[in-house]
């Protein structure tokens, strides 16, 4: 690879083409004087002209060389120094200084193309900076609104009773709920449509008249009449929310239940049979003001098992994009032993899901209760 500089040679290729035309036209001139000295006998005149020329092309060859290479690096340097610049851009020197250049030519278009980049990489630059200070900002607000969120579940579990959620993203719009109050123990699993902060917003609200509405002992169809048209009051984004809400009588193992477009909880008898529990098909919550809904009863036995859970845990889906679905769901709870206490029962069903996914990232909300009477 030749290392000699751009204007180095563009001179030598230059003299070497004046020295060629100036050799050739002495050569000429010689061989045309060497043909008169050849038909002269007596003259010296021509020959002594000859040389004369001679020297005067060498020496105007010597000036032409150093005149045009003068020129050429005054014409080059331009180039010289944008090589500079672009070398300490690459570095990151983005500030580089650039050439004057007072000729209004392709080298002018050249400094100001150099002067664009520049400006260019500079404001995308500190667009960057922009949003990775927003990026940080929000990661914080979200971070924070995760804590709070976490912080509004409830987590003084009774014995008979435990429950986890994972949300999908920061915050999330599943949600579960539990009051006891004396010998009843209300409690509600939901899952609100969509993710992120508006799910949670939604979440927030429906949380809140969960336990309202606990407070007024009121039938479970009007409850949830209440959230119904609290939420669709409120709902401008067209969000919904499916919910299971139960209250269970301790002395008289009496549960009344009423069932919002939720996934049916599964109920597993002493014998250890799971099924799942019956529901009627009522509307999800939010969808539509005034609608009908309707409780249902049922007599529990002591030793019974109540598992209520989110879409999150049945549309669990694994590398190849395979549903855990409502039969896998069946066949590890079925594994459960009776004695298992209900953090164990949430946790083996958690840890079944997850080992299903195979690391496959989470894309719903994961909630899970576990109720034994």
């Amino acid at each position: 690879m030749n290392n000699r500089s751009f204007s180095s040679r563009l001179s030598w290729r230059i003299i070497g083409i004046v020295s060629a035309i100036f050799f050739a036209s002495f050569i000429i001139i010689g061989l045309v004087f060497q043909y008169v000295i050849s038909n002269e006998t007596a003259s010296a005149a021509p020959l002594v002209l000859t040389l004369s020329l001679l020297l005067v092309g060498i020496v105007g060859l010597v000036i032409v060389y150093f005149v045009c290479r003068r020129e050429i690096r005054r014409m080059t340097r331009p180039i010289t120094e944008l090589s500079v610049s672009a070398l300490n851009m690459a570095k990151g020197n983005f500030k580089a200084k650039l050439p004057e250049i007072s000729s209004k030519d392709e080298m002018l278009r050249l400094r100001d193309s150099f002067i664009f980049l520049q400006n260019s990489i500079s404001d995308y630059i500190g667009q960057l900076k922009t949003t990775k200070s927003d990026n940080e900002r929000m990661e914080s607000e979200l971070n924070v609104a995760r804590t709070i969120q976490m912080g509004m579940l409830s987590t003084n579990f009774p014995p008979q009773l435990h429950a986890m959620l994972k949300p999908a993203k920061e915050v999330g719009g599943d949600l579960y709920d539990f009051i006891r109050k004396g010998d009843v123990l209300h409690f509600a699993v939901g899952d609100v449509s969509g993710k992120g902060v508006p799910a949670s917003l939604v979440m927030s609200i429906t949380r809140a008249m969960l336990h309202f509405v606990a407070t007024l002992d009121l039938p479970l169809n009007e409850s949830v009449s209440r959230i119904n048209n609290s939420v669709a009051d409120s709902n401008s984004n067209d969000m919904f929310v499916t919910l299971f809400i139960g209250r269970i009588n301790l002395k008289t193992l009496q549960m009344d239940y009423c069932n919002a477009g939720h996934n049916p909880p599964v109920l597993i008898l002493p014998d250890g049979k799971p099924q799942f529990l019956p529901v009627k098909s009522n509307l999800a919550a939010g969808f539509l003001e005034q609608f009908p809904y309707e409780d249902e009863h049922i007599d529990l036995v002591p030793g019974t098992r109540l598992i209520a859970y989110t879409d999150g845990v049945t549309e669990a889906e694994n590398k190849s994009l395979e549903l855990y679905g409502e039969d896998r769901l069946m066949e590890d709870i079925a594994q459960l032993k009776a004695d298992m206490d209900e953090k164990t029962v949430v946790d083996h069903i958690y840890q079944s899901v997850k080992a299903f996914t195979e690391g496959h990232p989470q894309s719903d909300d994961i909630t899970i209760m576990s109720i034994k009477v």
